[in-house]
């Protein structure tokens, strides 16, 4: 169960990095409902403070860069290479306790091509009409987050330290470690489907070399530096206060593990090309400004993974009706001898 919890912590960060932050100058008005900031007092009264104004939380919003590109910036590549996790992911659900439902089974060919167009027919679903949907209700909880969570001198901190050359590198080194972080969990998901497991119990492949335990060590230190993984850990110590298990949410090791052996290369060259900008980075990280942000992006995820569930219903197979279609076209499907092209005599699938 804790490993299960663990994974839909991360499914919800994951479709955080996959919604795209709209950059955008300062709005005339907010186009969001604020709620104002409160502060207890000694005396245990909740009293009002100065908080981060509408004006510095939309300029704050167009300087996030959280997530990866968006759909509509992808090539056919990108695109075709989507819909082949989408396959990936989704085949083996057909008959998932069955050890021979694979590549050898005649009826597989057939399968992949129908869950392939309908991954495709989705996608393009989630590009016109859910993922703009997406965008304004993660953009409206980080805003009201930011409100709860910010001072106006917070804010001010903030702005003034996106705006500098260190700011603005800081921002792209962030930006790289979620793309380090994303691709290591995509492929972290497509081992698992593949073989059966959770995400978060695939060991590295066999053909890529263990590094030893100062390297591992070292690219530990480079993603701790990222926010994905410090709201993480901000999940983990909030399950903690509140008395329950805390194990179930420990992502941020999981995240950490999958990174540092698929992706390690990548995590060398950041730790490279940054050398010089890591100690102002730590020291950033390190303000009192930069982690009541890290608790309002850890609020703002956990807020995004509850409203938008009503819309990523939509894309997931198990409710939209794609695998229960898919699962009755396979019973449907008499296996057939490769050799003689001719209709087995055993019958459907087991279910």
């Amino acid at each position: 169960m804790n490993r299960r919890i663990a994974s839909i912590g991360a499914g919800i960060a994951l479709q955080c990095w996959q919604i795209a932050a709209q950059t955008a100058p300062p709005l005339d008005a907010p186009a969001f409902s604020l709620q104002p900031r409160q502060q207890v007092s000694a005396t245990g009264e909740a009293s009002r403070t100065s908080a981060a104004d509408p004006n510095q939380i939309e300029r704050l919003l167009a300087e996030q860069q959280l997530k990866p590109a968006q759909a509509n910036t992808q090539t056919d590549a990108d695109a075709a290479a989507e819909i082949s996790a989408c396959v990936a992911r989704n085949i083996r659900t057909l008959d998932p306790t069955n050890p021979k439902w694979n590549e050898t089974d005649p009826r597989w060919e057939p399968m992949r091509r129908t869950i392939m167009q309908d991954c495709a027919r989705r996608r393009e679903f989630r590009i016109k009409s859910v993922q703009s949907e997406l965008q304004r209700m993660y953009r409206d909880a980080l805003a009201n987050s930011y409100a709860q969570h910010l001072s106006h001198a917070d804010a001010e901190i903030l702005l003034r330290f996106y705006s500098t050359e260190i700011g603005r590198r800081f921002l792209a080194f962030q930006n790289r470690l979620t793309v380090i972080e994303f691709d290591s969990m995509q492929k972290a998901q497509l081992r698992a489907a593949a073989d059966g497991t959770m995400p978060g119990s695939v060991p590295a492949p066999s053909s890529m070399p263990v590094p030893a335990p100062d390297v591992v060590k070292r690219r530990a230190a480079i993603l701790l530096m990222s926010r994905q993984i410090l709201l993480m850990v901000q999940w983990q110590q909030d399950a903690a206060k509140s008395g329950g298990d805390a194990s179930g949410w420990a992502i941020a090791p999981i995240m950490m593990n999958m990174a540092t052996t698929m992706e390690g290369e990548a995590i060398d060259q950041i730790e490279t090309e940054y050398a010089r900008d890591l100690p102002a980075f730590s020291a950033f990280l390190s303000s009192p400004a930069e982690k009541n942000e890290i608790r309002a992006l850890a609020d703002a995820q956990m807020s995004f993974g509850t409203a938008s569930a009503t819309q990523l219903i939509k894309l997931a197979p198990e409710w939209n009706g794609d695998l229960a279609k898919w699962r009755e076209q396979y019973r449907a499907l008499s296996p057939v001898s490769p050799a003689s092209g001719t209709r087995a005599a055993s019958g459907p699938a087991s279910k």
